[in-house]
């Protein structure tokens, strides 16, 4: 099981701390497109080795699902600066539960 979620509206030049300090997958995505996030998710998927029909699939239920908030965040981002992007977070359920747990130390 894999988990995507946006995690806001990010500097371009923080995106590998973040990868690092979340120890997630991250990439920043401006404008967001649901092409970009396939090709993005399956370069993950192929790296890890993980089902990539199944991580498709999850995104493609992400985008869905998400449709309306999606819209927000596009029409946000057109009015931010160009160094500004959306931050999107990639992780195997593993992952998500050790993030969470490290936030939860903090």
């Amino acid at each position: 099981m894999f988990g995507i979620r946006i995690l806001g509206f990010g500097d371009l030049m923080r995106l590998y701390e973040l990868e690092r300090e979340t120890e997630l997958w991250v990439q920043g995505f401006r404008p967001l497109q649901l092409d970009a996030l396939l090709d993005w998710s399956g370069g993950v998927a192929d790296q890890q080795h993980w089902d990539l029909d199944a991580l498709h699939q999850q995104v493609m239920h992400f985008w869905v699902d998400q449709a309306g908030q999606i819209q927000t965040w596009q029409a946000r981002l057109r009015s931010m600066p160009d160094d500004q992007c959306l931050v999107a977070a990639l992780g195997s359920r593993h992952d998500w539960c050790r993030h969470m747990e490290r936030l939860l130390r903090a």
